[in-house]
């Protein structure tokens, strides 16, 4: 073929052309593999035709519409696990892995492609970042693949894929309004997110019921319509509080980020107490005082006015719908957390694991926690770790640890000092790294979809030079 999506093959560097080639290949093999090993064949093979669509679907937009590139990967990333749900629903058969799983993470590393094309124009402190980052990454994989294989592999995908948004966004071109664009982008998932999230909670659809009784999910609350906890088109409520929140701190503070006005915004302040993650409206709370703290004079008066609606609809509006005792008794426990079970079975946790990691400084590896610790039977990992600065350090060792929360807090002094003269995006970049740094606090943000859309949201500061807009 001459010309491959779009684009002539013969235009693309010689290199560029051999890596993309070998990676296709080595992809495919492995998930040929997968398929074949485990098991209806009959479902691999749809979810591997998924998956491969999905990726040539990225492609084509790369090629011919690279500003749709990022609202597509978001979209890939909160639809791919309901995608999921309904297949093993389909086919009445639950699997903890899934090739549904993998389309996101695919999706994302399309971006490689300009990054290595583009990569002289890596803005040079942007740079140093990653290479900090580089390190930690290589060394964790270092460790971890010797111990825990495949799930080794998998989490260092976690990791690698939102930190490739920085770079993307760092090395492309886009102006402001494509820029505003992903932004809108978001604030139209998360509509679509909240409104399926409240019909879920209120009806509850059978493929979600089949997920929730076969995943033996108990933490979400009873299978039962308006008795659990809202996950909506996510794999949990905790990456749906974080998502709706965010979208709803960018849908508060600019009106040409929003989606559907007032309603879209109320829909999602909804579906986010819904899920009664309260570090989620915490990070909201977070956001706006961050983004007033540091935007103009007029946006501080429009979110002043904003926040009265929003307080208003709290008072009067809140107590007639569904599930408002969950969500007040919810709030409730912000005033007696001693005597709440969840943040004291976090305090225990937090403090077991600070004793291992000072017992072991050199760090577990990648692999040794979150969700690549389901792939290995290995009794050394832990799948849930409720505190991601912990979950740094266990997985990175004292110093490499050390080195990525430093990368965040030179990213928080950074976006605090631009923001005194660029206020287009780095008051909401200011206040996506200072929602980073408190929700570490409960759960490892900086991997998978959660750490996609933080970095996409903190990368926007970095604008193209005068003259190469619209590129």
């Amino acid at each position: 073929m001459e010309r491959i999506f779009g684009i002539s093959a013969s235009a693309l560097p010689a290199g560029l052309r051999r890596l993309i080639l070998l990676a296709c290949v080595i992809a495919l093999g492995g998930m040929v593999g997968v398929a074949g090993a485990t098991g209806s064949l009959h479902m691999r093979l749809l979810e591997f035709t998924l998956l491969i669509l999905s990726m040539m679907a990225a492609l084509r937009i790369h090629f011919k519409r690279p500003h749709a590139l990022v609202p597509y990967a978001l979209l890939m990333w909160v639809v791919s696990p309901e995608l999921r749900r309904l297949l093993d629903w389909s086919f009445r058969s639950y699997t903890d892995t899934s090739l549904i799983s993998l389309i996101p993470y695919c999706v994302s590393l399309t971006m490689l492609i300009p990054i290595i094309k583009n990569m002289k124009q890596l803005d040079r402190k942007v740079g140093i970042l990653l290479k900090i980052l580089g390190a930690a990454l290589i060394y964790g994989f270092g460790v971890g693949f010797l111990k825990y294989g495949f799930s080794s592999v998998f989490d260092l995908l976690n990791y690698v894929v939102p930190f490739l948004v920085l770079a993307y966004v760092s090395v492309s071109r886009f102006g402001r309004d494509v820029r505003d664009q992903w932004l809108r982008s978001f604030g139209y998932l998360a509509v679509i997110v909240a409104a399926y999230g409240i019909y879920q909670y209120m009806a509850l659809p059978p493929w979600d019921h089949f997920w929730m009784t076969s995943s033996e999910m108990k933490s979400i609350g009873p299978a039962e319509p308006q008795k659990f906890r809202v996950f909506s088109l996510l794999n949990s409520p905790g990456p749906t509080g974080v998502f709706l929140a965010l979208a709803l701190a960018i849908m508060t503070v600019q009106k040409r980020w929003r989606a559907f006005g007032v309603v879209g915004l109320l829909l999602v302040a909804f579906a986010l107490l819904l899920t009664l993650v309260r570090i989620g409206w915490i990070a909201y709370v977070l956001m706006i005082l961050a983004y007033f703290l540091r935007s103009q004079l007029k946006s501080k008066l429009q979110l002043l006015m904003l926040g009265i609606v929003i307080v208003l609809a709290y008072q009067f509006l809140l107590p007639v719908l569904p599930g408002a005792s969950q969500v007040a008794s919810r709030i409730d426990t912000f005033g007696s957390l001693e005597e709440d079970h969840s943040f004291n079975e976090r305090l225990h946790f937090s403090t077991h694991i600070f004793s291992a990691v000072l017992a072991n400084p050199v760090g577990m590896g990648l692999g040794s926690s979150g969700l690549g610790a389901k792939l290995t039977q290995n009794s050394d990992t832990l799948t849930v770790f409720d505190n991601g600065y912990l979950n740094v350090f266990y997985t990175f060792g004292l110093p490499l640890g050390l080195g990525v929360v430093s990368v965040l807090i030179y990213l928080l002094i950074y976006l605090y000092k631009s923001s005194r003269t660029e206020r287009m995006y780095s008051p909401i970049s200011f206040a996506a790294i200072t929602a980073t740094l408190l929700l570490l606090m409960g759960s490892n943000v900086l991997s998978g979809f959660s750490g996609f859309i933080l970095l996409l949201v903190i990368s926007l500061v970095y604008l193209p030079r005068p003259g190469e807009e619209g590129i």
